[in-house]
């Protein structure tokens, strides 16, 4: 039963009996499994009597594992870019063999949002801009692709109070100019308003740039990072232990924003998905 439920035929058959046994055996409550792109993938990759595997998404990205009460379950964020359709993760046991497991990602379509920005550099940046946006992004890449071998901590509080402002996914039209879809949740609040640390963790990255102005990037474990951006002070070092609730900084409107907000973010496996999943209560869609 066990190599039928390896092969792709038996997962498209047993799949949705999987996903009910999945949540059965999950200690905690979040994230929800919501398989569209900038979605998560719960998966179960190995017997909890075993000992533990490695998981790699198709971009050999590490995927972050933890221990259910029956199964050893993958964690995977999916990508924005994501096409419908079946896509794989590979799994390595202990003894160093490896198999590949399929799961099937749903089409959805995103708002558009249309926004108004004063300054034109942020939209339309100058040489000089441009340089320091190239340097950035090969920062952002290798901070959102960080994996930590620390335990991820995946149950999340939403990181300041406010309204949702421009939701996840979002096809962005800036003064008329498409620019890629919102990776992350912008929540509007007043300026100066304290933002919490979403989970426990450790401090990555802070530093002020371009797009996203004062940012704090935090690793919780085992690829699972989150970004909160615009502040207007940040109140944290790189290196430091974070609890979860605890004061990183303060709402502000730093970088490439229309009003005061934050702008927070979640990666997976180097991919940004949708920061809702990780909160209680129901999607927004």
């Amino acid at each position: 039963m066990k190599k039928r439920l390896a092969t792709l035929p038996a997962f498209v058959l047993f799949s949705s009996l999987l996903f009910i046994n999945i949540f059965a055996n999950v200690a905690f409550a979040f994230p929800k499994n919501d398989l569209k792109p900038g979605g998560v993938a719960i998966l179960p990759v190995a017997n909890s009597a075993q000992r533990e595997p490695k998981v790699f998404d198709e971009n050999k990205n590490q995927v972050a594992v933890i221990h259910g009460k029956s199964n050893w379950l993958a964690i995977v964020g999916i990508s924005l870019d994501a096409r419908p359709g079946l896509h794989y993760i590979s799994i390595r046991t202990a003894n160093g063999k490896t198999r590949k497991k399929g799961f099937r990602v749903h089409q959805h379509k995103y708002r558009t949002q249309r926004l108004t920005i004063r300054n034109k550099n942020k939209v339309n940046p100058n040489k000089k801009s441009m340089k320091r946006i190239l340097r950035e992004m090969k920062l952002k890449k290798r901070l959102i692709k960080t994996y930590s071998n620390s335990e991820p901590s995946l149950s999340f509080i939403k990181p300041v109070a406010g309204r949702d402002s421009g939701r996840f996914g979002a096809r962005r039209i800036f003064n008329k100019q498409k620019r890629k879809p919102h990776s992350g949740m912008d929540i509007a609040s007043p300026a100066g308003r304290s933002i919490h640390a979403a989970s426990r963790g450790k401090v990555l990255y802070t530093g002020n740039l371009f797009f996203t102005g004062k940012v704090v990037y935090i690793d919780h474990g085992e690829g699972l990072i989150s970004l909160y951006a615009h502040m207007s002070k940040i109140n944290v070092k790189k290196g430091q232990t974070i609890k979860q609730g605890q004061t990183i900084g303060r709402v502000g409107m730093t970088g490439r924003v229309t009003g005061p907000h934050l702008h927070w973010s979640v990666y997976l496996n180097g991919n940004a998905v949708d920061p809702a999943l990780f909160l209680p209560g129901k999607l927004i869609k």
